[in-house]
């Protein structure tokens, strides 16, 4: 569950006041309708209903037409618009229907916008034919939707509920009102005739709506959004709505839907939800539980679930990491990160436990406080019953934006790639270098066989390693540690395949040199690997590739620079002067201070109490 690789077109984002080209001029593409045709006409008209249909569900339109002009008039403003929507097959499009055009257009939001475009009454009315109604229906939703969004309460065909959207987490998916401690009504009928009973014209405040069967103000009309989530579309849509009225939206009523549609969430419908992570979440409030992550991109739906109540001196963590359960993850870095870190935490009296790839999603991480995702290779949902917490360490190239904006706070271990990120996706993202264990790491005197020689630790990674490659060209007393090396290093220079957490601790206390590299993706948004710190806190010295703000970051006399290999003959010279044992300690000590996972934890501490006070206030 940690990577979500399906990938759908981006839909165009509302509110350009435009109507999109169709991405091929063949049958096979539909029309996104993005935005309005200029500016949209008011009409001296009670109400406009828009009738919008999937393009394989035409079948119900003439009598829901037939509704509306029963309940409008038989001159009543009724429009109707086919969409498509997951590949739907396009049925003809019926004779007699008020059709605004012939061809589907693609999704529910182009449907909405195509629908409006020749402007709209005082009222304006968008029902699916999915939804059953009758002219009492309609009546009643116009009437309520006269001064703000107004949804009529939904039953489907199983007997579960949609009664609005809630803002149950800001930032997340928002969850729907149907009642999840309820069982789905045996008898969808009786029960919608028993709601209209008992509430008669009885409205509740919701954040949005979140069903097809909605009336809104024409005078605040806005764009809806073409996202490829019909609920998303809906809710995103008709909330900003509601922003323009000043009014929260309302459910009334009660009708019968016969299908919804299935869920679809991509890195649009995150971008959307995402953008209401500053809101205020519904009064009252509650906690949640998240189900499920929901393809492609794997956000997490939320219901509501009783608070708990958390001391704020310990929370529960959970560290989210890229590396496979068992043996065949246990070399990785990221556990020895992980690990480290979460030795820091439980010194801030934390409760850590480290999930690996297969554990990225559990069933009982709603009791998780704070997920912090220590962001490799994989990218992983975040936890809407947690603060979430990002920290970029590696692979920077592979998190985009939507990423970011899905998490409460974000850090990143490359300072200048932290600012482009920060300017580009316009969500704060602070530097937080990586780090080092002076537990395990600490000057010791050489011994052993790597004392005084040119050392490097680390596996080929399928790929060329220019400074390794080099420094074997350069015949220098090379000792390189790793898997993977047979065919690139020669026997005299290589150790062993595999060294403990305490042998490196070793080898770089006892090293000449130690030699580090960067992918390049890391070097150029200043990524500083981990080594270079345990080198530096062991009293050792580190000769590295060059990385984008090194020296505003780490400016000590243990770490040089090579640019060429000139400068790397140079720089691994024997009769080369380093600074004295006396130095080399002092630089120790300065990198044990400002650089260790303690300083890190910190760090981390003091931002998840912050989110969390945020999103409990």
């Amino acid at each position: 569950m940690a990577i979500f690789r399906r990938r759908r077109r981006d839909a165009t984002p509302s509110g350009s006041g435009l109507e999109a080209r169709p991405a091929s001029e063949t049958a096979a593409s539909p029309v996104l309708v993005a935005g309005f045709d200029g500016t949209l006409p008011h009409l001296d008209r009670a109400v406009t209903v828009v009738l919008v249909s999937r393009s394989d569900r035409y079948e119900r339109l003439p009598a829901t037409v037939a509704a509306a002009r029963r309940a409008f008039g038989p001159e009543a403003d009724v429009r109707a618009v086919g969409y498509v929507a997951d590949a739907s097959p396009r049925d003809a499009p019926q004779r007699g229907l008020p059709w605004v055009r012939t061809d589907p257009v693609d999704g529910i939001g182009s449907a909405i916008n195509a629908g409006v475009s020749g402007g709209v009454g005082r009222v304006l009315l968008v029902v699916d034919s999915t939804v059953g109604v009758t002219d009492q229906d309609l009546q009643v939703l116009a009437t309520a939707g006269h001064d703000r969004v107004a949804q009529a309460r939904v039953w489907l065909a199983d007997g579960s509920r949609r009664h609005g959207s809630r803002l149950l987490r800001p930032g997340a998916l928002p969850g729907t009102d149907d009642d999840p401690g309820s069982p789905p009504s045996p008898d969808v009928a009786a029960a919608v005739s028993d709601a209209r009973l008992a509430d008669g014209i009885r409205t509740a405040r919701v954040f949005a709506a979140d069903q097809p069967v909605v009336a809104v103000p024409g005078a605040a009309l806005v764009p809806a959004p073409c996202l490829p989530d019909e609920r998303m579309t809906v809710t995103a849509w008709t909330r900003a709505v509601a922003d323009r009225t000043g009014q929260d939206p309302v459910v009334t009523w009660a009708v019968e839907r016969s299908a919804e549609a299935g869920r679809t969430i991509d890195r649009t419908v995150v971008d959307a939800f995402a953008a209401w992570r500053d809101r205020e979440p519904e009064p009252g409030g509650s906690g949640v539980v998240a189900g499920p992550p929901l393809p492609p991109w794997g956000a997490r739906p939320v219901v509501p679930a009783p608070q708990r109540t958390v001391s704020t001196d310990q929370l529960a963590w959970s560290l989210k990491i890229a590396a496979p359960a068992g043996p065949e993850g246990d070399g990785w870095g990221d556990v020895h990160f992980a690990a480290e870190l979460a030795g820091a935490l439980e010194r801030l009296g934390q409760r850590v436990r480290v999930d690996r790839r297969d554990a990225h999603v559990r069933d009982d991480d709603g009791t998780d406080d704070v997920t912090l995702v220590v962001r490799g290779l994989d990218r992983v949902p975040p936890n809407p019953a947690s603060v979430n917490l990002l920290w970029v360490i590696s692979h920077p190239d592979d998190v985009v934006d939507t990423e970011l904006r899905s998490f409460d706070a974000v850090f990143a271990a490359g300072p200048v790639w932290a600012a482009a990120a920060a300017e580009r996706s316009g969500v704060p993202v602070t530097t937080l270098l990586q780090a080092t264990d002076p537990a395990v790491f600490r000057p010791s005197p050489p011994a052993g066989p790597d004392a005084g020689r040119v050392v490097f630790v680390g596996s080929t990674r399928g790929a060329s390693r220019p400074v390794v490659s080099d420094a074997v060209a350069l015949g220098v007393d090379l000792r390189v540690h790793g898997p993977g090396w047979e065919s690139v290093v020669p026997e005299p220079m290589r150790g062993a395949s595999r060294l403990t957490r305490a042998e490196v601790a070793a080898s770089y206390a006892s090293a000449r040199v130690v030699l580090n590299d960067h992918w390049p993706d890391m070097a150029a948004g200043g990524f500083v690997s981990n080594r270079v710190f345990d080198v530096l806190v062991s009293g050792g010295v580190v000769v590295t590739d060059p990385v984008e703000g090194l020296d505003d970051v780490l400016d000590v006399p243990t770490l040089a620079v090579a640019r060429s290999r000139d400068d790397l003959a140079a720089l691994l010279d024997p009769v080369r002067p380093w600074p004295t044992p006396d130095e080399r300690a002092a630089v120790a000590a300065r990198i044990a201070t400002e650089h260790s996972f303690d300083a890190r934890a910190r760090v981390l501490l003091d931002a998840a109490r912050a989110e969390r006070a945020r999103l409990r206030r």
